[in-house]
């Protein structure tokens, strides 16, 4: 019995046209690269160690930090997520205050708790009449560093789900001169810098430390990602050794190698043609409005009616496969592995789709901070019913998931209309993982 397997040999599932994320696309990717059992080994000693490395692992990290223009690169075999909770560990300590992306990934909600960093959180602002988030602006940074002056660093989720990115450069420089250590979730873009038509480098706009999944967006395997920083941390390296696994694969540190050499070797002229197709099929991607740098191979297709219904119906009558849903629309991720007849056909079916006015808007309710994540993690929990969790402490955080960022934290009251907004979400068909059957966790 091997239901895993069968599913992933679906044929009606290989012959779906994939609009998310491993950035590979089945396998497109790989030119070069041929994934067997027989290079699965363990730390030998022609084959060196990722967590000390010495010989060819150690000629790899120097060769991907000279690509990316970093001082230091790490592998990551845990994804993001290894690199999110190491950046927050190597350079926050309990107690220490972290500027932070109140929109961040859920990951750095982990970090929190992991490592007993108190957050002050900086609201994104909303865009595109309130269907989406972009960063936090400079404004809004400025004021919570002036409010905190001993917080340790700022954490910046950069670029955000939707492909959107604030100026890092100028946010890197305010922090320096605060004091403070600039930390990028980069996730979304390891492919920035490969075209002038992409946003610049992550690393190169002057952060401190960056972590970003290779596998996402380009040629790499899923969980494979890397952190890139300028300067030395002894401590981010120690957090790095703890939280991944001590059985590192050669697999994915050689996809790792890989994504790199495909980053410094590939052909502009690919990119190009993808902004080509992009531009002929979806004009009205390539901006928006009031927002320093939009990626174009990060689509969100808006609907007037539910981005949920949008999704199901491209993947049950077109077999289609987008990213994500969002209340205004999808999610789609282009990489040039795509074919201009695919983008062609993603437009003629997003066309051919109406859908009734049932357009979702993002609602910034207001939540108070009663406990702090690290509280929330070790609490003694209980489920309850939604309805009946008004006005107590939520102990799990609600979120939609991909893309995976909390609409209600933990540690936060539970209000009227967070509830409201949530049976919302969850009545438009968004998978909520934390509310079972209309219950959640709270605080017992």
């Amino acid at each position: 019995m091997r239901p895993i397997y069968d599913a992933l040999n679906d044929e009606k599932l290989k012959k779906q046209t994939q609009f998310h994320m491993p950035g590979h696309l089945r396998g497109r990717g790989f030119e070069n690269f041929e994934i067997s059992p027989e290079i699965d080994v363990t730390e030998l000693f022609e084959t060196d160690d990722l967590h000390s490395p010495e010989t060819v692992i150690k000629q790899s990290l120097d060769n991907a930090a000279k690509v990316f223009g970093a001082d230091k690169a790490y592998y990551l075999v845990n994804g993001s997520t290894a690199g999110v909770l190491s950046m927050v560990l190597g350079f926050v300590s309990e107690g220490e205050k972290i500027i932070a992306d109140r929109f961040c990934h859920k990951s750095f909600v982990s970090a929190l708790a992991l490592s007993g960093a108190v957050p002050v959180w900086v609201k994104p602002r909303l865009v595109e009449n309130g269907t989406m988030w972009s960063g936090c602006t400079i404004e809004d940074i400025k004021k919570a560093m002036e409010d905190n002056p001993d917080a340790k660093a700022l954490y910046i989720t950069a670029p955000n789900y939707f492909g959107l990115m604030e100026d890092v450069g100028a946010i890197a420089a305010l922090a320096h001169e605060k004091g403070m250590y600039l930390l990028v979730d980069g996730a979304h873009g390891a492919h920035y810098g490969m075209s002038d038509k992409l946003p610049p480098s992550i690393i190169s706009m002057g952060a401190d430390a960056v972590c970003m999944s290779l596998h996402k967006t380009l040629p790499s395997l899923t969980q494979t990602a890397i952190l890139l920083t300028h300067g030395v941390h002894q401590r981010l390296e120690g957090a790095l050794r703890a939280v991944q696994t001590s059985s590192p694969s050669y697999i994915f540190s050689s996809s790792c190698e890989y994504a790199v050499e495909y980053y410094e070797k590939c052909p502009k002229e690919k990119w190009d043609a993808l902004y080509a197709a992009v531009k002929k099929y979806f004009p009205e991607q390539l901006e928006c409005e009031n927002v320093k740098y939009k990626d174009f191979s990060r689509l969100n297709i808006k609907t007037k009616g539910s981005g949920f219904k949008l999704q199901e119906i491209l993947r049950e009558k077109y077999n289609i496969a987008v990213e994500c849903a969002y209340g205004g629309g999808v999610v789609v991720i282009l990489t040039p592995f795509h074919t201009e007849e695919e983008i062609k056909a993603l437009r003629a079916a997003v066309d051919k789709i109406q859908l009734e006015n049932d357009e979702i808007k993002i609602i910034p309710f207001e939540a108070r901070c009663v406990k702090s994540p690290r509280e929330a993690f070790f609490a003694k929990k209980k489920w309850v019913k939604l309805l009946d969790a008004v006005g107590k402490i939520s102990a799990e955080g609600i979120m939609v998931y991909p893309p995976g960022i909390y609409q209600l934290l933990p540690g936060e009251e539970i209000t009227k209309e967070a509830v409201d907004a949530i049976n919302m979400l969850i009545e438009k068909g968004a998978d909520v993982p934390s509310v079972k059957k209309s219950n959640c966790l709270i605080f017992e």
